[in-house]
C-alpha cells in the first residue's frame, strides 16, 4: 500500500494533495481495522471455512500480490526507461 501510494501525489494543487493524504489516512485506518479483526478472529474464521475454500482464497491473494508486484516493477522500469531515453535521446 505504501509503495503504490507514492504515485498518488501527482496532483499539483493543495486541494488535490490534501484529498490524497486524507484518502490514504482513511485507507490505512480501514486496513488496520480489517487486519486486527482478521487476526483476532482467525481461529473462528478458519473453523468455518473448508480447506478447499482456503486454498482458493490463498490462490486469489497470491494472484493479487503478483499483480501488485508487476505494477511496482513496471513503475520502476518506466522511470528508469524515461531517464535513460532522455539522456541518450
Amino acid at each position: 500500500m505504501l509503495t503504490l501510494s507514492a504515485h498518488t501525489m501527482e496532483g499539483t494543487s493543495l486541494t488535490d494533495t490534501l484529498l490524497a493524504r486524507v484518502g490514504l489516512m482513511i485507507a490505512v485506518l480501514v486496513l488496520s481495522a480489517l487486519v486486527y479483526l482478521c487476526y483476532g478472529y482467525a481461529p473462528q474464521i478458519a473453523a468455518r471455512i473448508s480447506p478447499t475454500t482456503v486454498h482458493g482464497i490463498l490462490r486469489v491473494i497470491a494472484f493479487i500480490l503478483l499483480c501488485i508486484g508487476v505494477q511496482i516493477a513496471w513503475n520502476g522500469l518506466e522511470a528508469l526507461l524515461k531517464t535513460v531515453l532522455q539522456t541518450h535521446g
